[in-house]
């Protein structure tokens, strides 16, 4: 476990530090690969999961490691202060650890990872800078997700999805003819929504959304639909634990080593156009459920 050094124990160095700069846009790729500007991580809190994430990193950006900082240390707003610089770059791991960053800081490059671009879009619209912000978001476009669950199970032809009215990024128009939409509203018990979503389709899709999925829920949630016999098709690491049949996700780690590549190979474009989606994931299969529900899951 990375432990955060006490910011009044490593001010010194980092003034020292503080002594390496940008390289002009068009030296952007010899910054990361030689000496890189002063950087901080900021994780949503000190958990495996932002551990995980920052490790390929600490590891890719050497001379001096990026220092790891947890949003809920007494010393992160002063470390947050201090590396906002126009030399600086803050990576940002979590939702929490954006909406902090962009509370407190007024230079810093941002590059935030470990979050949806939905919650992305909405913090950046509160913030002073918009285009000191880039983003890799762990979303797996939805077309994509349900091409590789009915290629493993080929017997998949109607999903559903149960979605929250208040979330903005909702599939509607333009959205694939075999996925229907079963929004809840405010005042109706979530289960009835997953009992009617469940017998008319053959998988549901979940989405990154709090409200629908969170820990008072996903027992629930996981009791329901496996009584009803439809599966879940997750898209976090957790959801698969938690018992989804198949789960499509970047986990931690890839996220990490594609952000270092992603710095490596900056050209020095406007800093906002790295805003994209992540490229790398992996699909999980719960033998288990799929055992358990008598479906048979194919290796394409």
């Amino acid at each position: 476990m990375t432990r955060t050094v006490p910011f009044h124990a490593l001010l010194m160095m980092a003034l020292l530090i503080g002594s390496l700069t940008w390289a002009p846009r068009t030296q952007a790729t010899e910054i990361f690969q030689a000496t890189p500007p002063r950087i901080l991580f900021v994780a949503s809190q000190e958990s495996d999961i932002h551990q995980r994430a920052y490790e390929p990193l600490r590891r890719g950006l050497a001379h001096p490691s990026p220092l790891f900082i947890a949003v809920s240390s007494p010393d992160a707003e002063p470390w947050m202060r201090h590396f906002d610089c126009a030399q600086c770059l803050i990576i940002t791991s979590g939702t929490s650890a954006l909406q902090t960053v962009i509370d407190i800081t007024r230079q810093a490059r941002v590059l935030s990872i470990v979050i949806p671009m939905e919650n992305h879009e909405r913090l950046i619209r509160t913030a002073s800078d918009p285009t000191r912000f880039a983003a890799l978001f762990m979303d797996i476009p939805l077309e994509h997700r349900m091409r590789i669950a009915s290629r493993h199970v080929p017997a998949f032809r109607r999903f559903g999805m149960v979605t929250s009215q208040t979330r903005s990024g909702s599939p509607s128009e333009g959205q694939p003819s075999n996925l229907r939409l079963f929004p809840k509203a405010p005042h109706q018990d979530l289960l009835e929504v997953f009992v009617q979503a469940a017998r008319q389709s053959d998988a549901i899709l979940t989405l990154p959304d709090r409200e629908i999925y969170n820990s008072r829920t996903i027992v629930s949630i996981m009791m329901t639909t496996y009584r009803l016999g439809t599966p879940l098709i997750g898209h976090s690491e957790a959801l698969h634990r938690a018992g989804a049949l198949i789960s499509i996700y970047a986990d931690p780690e890839m996220l990490g080593e594609e952000a270092l590549t992603l710095l490596r190979t900056w050209n020095g474009e406007d800093w906002q156009t790295l805003r994209r989606l992540t490229e790398r994931y992996q699909v999980s299969i719960n033998h288990q459920v799929a055992r358990s529900l008598r479906i048979t899951v194919e290796t394409p």
